[in-house]
């Protein structure tokens, strides 16, 4: 249990706040989901239903429902939980942990420092599809600031199943710079790039292993949300540099391909990369590969249809 009174969750109705929502109504708190998109009309609804509302601009059945929660989590976009926050701090009682859930930390860090300087605040970052659930799934965890409630709520993922690693907003946004900043805009320009080169229809018979695989990671990209995938290239500050790592090391190719001695150096810079981890990526890549269908779909994507959306 993080506590004992109502939570409040913007962005409830999201797969990231029902996933959370769900498990602390699983410990018996009574949780309120906040969301303009809700069907419900409902002036004023009681806790653990569903408000109707917009957490950037609180209506006074909003307000109340802020002022007497405990804990009240932001699973909304980057810039709307940065824009509510100047409104939503003054209603907050002192002791009430705010909780975020945004894939870029350090604005938010940012903005928690000038609108609630001191006040209980943890971030998390689900590096997973909500609809996988928690149990053994990793979730970076940001502190903000410090306290019995953002022990209690930390513990509370943890009894959950959920993988915890903490640390800092800057590394966290560092961290996604590679992981997801980087591997998103190398699938998005590996789709646009098949898509310039007009691949001949009729021929996934013919795709390999390690096409086959990027296609179908192309395609579990390509169904998820827009808006989420274009906060992470927007916001985190280390973005562009990760991006112009990506067209750097491209054009560092295309000029290797005329000396076999530069373009061994370039393999050698992805070996590098890896470090002590090859061995082990390897592996995987091998059962990856020997659990590929034989006969791929025609769209060359096996497996699509089955594909669920990862948010990182």
């Amino acid at each position: 249990m993080t506590g004992t009174g109502p939570v409040l969750v913007a962005g409830g109705l999201g797969a990231v706040g029902a996933l959370l929502g769900a498990a602390l109504r699983a410990d018996g708190r009574e949780v309120l989901a906040v969301d303009p998109t809700a069907v419900d009309p409902t002036a004023a609804a009681p806790a653990g239903a569903v408000l109707r509302a917009d957490i950037t601009a609180p209506t006074a059945p909003l307000a109340a429902a802020l002022t007497t929660a405990d804990t009240v989590i932001l699973a909304v976009p980057d810039q709307v939980a940065v824009a509510a926050l100047p409104a939503l701090a003054p209603l907050l009682k002192p002791d009430t942990l705010l909780v975020e859930t945004l894939s870029v930390k350090t604005p938010i860090a940012a903005a928690l420092r000038t609108h609630r300087p001191g006040g209980p605040a943890v971030g998390i970052n689900p590096m997973f599809a909500p609809e996988l659930g928690l149990a053994q799934r990793p979730v970076a965890v940001i502190r903000h600031g410090d306290g019995p409630a953002v022990a209690a709520f930390v513990a509370a993922l943890r009894r959950w199943g959920a993988a915890v690693t903490e640390m800092s907003a800057d590394d966290h946004d560092r961290l996604t710079a590679a992981t997801q900043v980087l591997t998103h805009a190398t699938l998005l320009a590996f789709g646009a790039a098949l898509d310039r080169l007009d691949v001949p229809a009729g021929a996934a018979a013919t795709f390999p292993p390690p096409h086959t695989t990027l296609r179908a990671l192309l395609a579990r990209l390509g169904a998820g949300t827009g808006e989420v995938y274009h906060d992470i290239q927007r916001a985190n500050p280390h973005a562009a540099a990760a991006r112009r790592a990506l067209a750097d090391a491209v054009t560092e190719l295309d000029a290797a391909t005329g000396s076999p001695s530069a373009f061994a150096a370039v393999l050698e810079r992805g070996r590098r990369a890896l470090g002590d981890s090859a061995p082990a990526a390897r592996q995987l890549c091998a059962q990856l590969f020997a659990a590929l269908p034989r006969n791929p779909h025609p769209d060359g994507a096996p497996g699509a249809a089955a594909e669920d959306r990862s948010r990182p």
